[in-house]
């Protein structure tokens, strides 16, 4: 297959839309059960609505293209539909009853249901993949969706905390200050889970080095650990200064948010690499 090859970008391309999609339906819904959003505001409600219906249409899509991806061509993928189906069906139909949960949620202004939307969209990425490959898959799929859940939350920060127009200094300020203290117990786990699902797919600590897999891995921490300096930086920082200083604060906190958007769509593409073209045995 050749570098540009369509078939590649095209699994690439649903696969991190899916990944995406995830992280940004789990994220705004846990920051509303989580208090550093109001979960009965307008706002978070149609955020959590929107983001439920790319996350369905983007697993939908990723179903489709798996089947083109296995026949070669556009013709042949609708009788290999279902075969594609068997292998996705758990993690598609957990998805989608994610999906619902999420809507009903944000409709209905219930953080239990939003909750339980949250856990089965996370769920659904465990049931499908390298988690599905090894010895126990049942207890890297629990790891997995961990990792993904503490990832939405931190994956999203940029959207809840940037300073937009209509929130005011105080709102900002406490909204910073609720994701710093719950982003202490959740970022040491996020890195915990990450590398342990690291060297159990790459077959141990030696199998990651030399490796494209590695390589890939390598890459992701990288940037997450930019981005964990980026939010230290803001907890250390920002956070004092929205209280004596709020406008200068949050001219600053707008560039620190959007690098961190960009080290987290870096670290997004890096997992989509390492999940579909690169072997996790290599």
């Amino acid at each position: 297959m050749g570098t540009f090859d369509p078939l590649i970008i095209g699994a690439v391309g649903t696969k991190l839309a899916w990944i995406c999609a995830g992280l940004l339906a789990i994220g705004v819904a846990l920051h509303a059960i989580s208090g550093v959003t109001q979960h009965r505001s307008e706002i978070a409600r149609k955020t959590i609505s929107l983001s439920a219906a790319a996350l369905a249409t983007s697993v939908l899509a990723r179903l489709g293209f798996s089947a083109v991806e296995l026949a070669g061509d556009m013709r042949g993928a609708a009788d290999l539909l279902p075969v594609v189906w068997t292998v996705q069906r758990s993690a598609v139909i957990m998805t989608l009853i994610g999906v619902g949960a999420l809507a009903f949620g944000a409709l209905l202004s219930s953080r239990l249901v939003l909750a339980m939307g949250v856990v089965a969209a996370a769920s659904a990425f465990g049931m499908t993949g390298h988690a599905q490959g090894v010895a126990v898959p049942s207890v890297a799929g629990l790891i997995v969706a961990l990792h993904v859940l503490l990832a939405g939350f931190w994956a999203t920060a940029p959207l809840v905390l940037w300073p937009r127009k209509g929130l005011t200094d105080d709102k900002l300020a406490a909204r910073n200050k609720r994701f710093g203290a719950i982003a202490l117990t959740a970022v040491p786990a996020l890195f915990i889970a990450g590398g342990a699902l690291a060297v159990w797919f790459g077959g141990g600590v030696s199998g990651l080095f030399g490796s494209t897999y590695g390589a890939v891995i390598a890459s992701k921490s990288f940037l997450a650990a930019a981005a964990l300096g980026v939010g230290g930086w803001n907890r250390l920082v920002f956070a004092r200064l929205l209280e004596t200083d709020p406008l200068k604060a949050k001219r600053y906190l707008g560039w620190a948010m959007m690098a961190d958007g960009v080290l987290f769509l870096g670290a997004a593409i890096a997992v989509t690499l390492a999940t579909t073209v690169a072997a996790p045995h290599g």
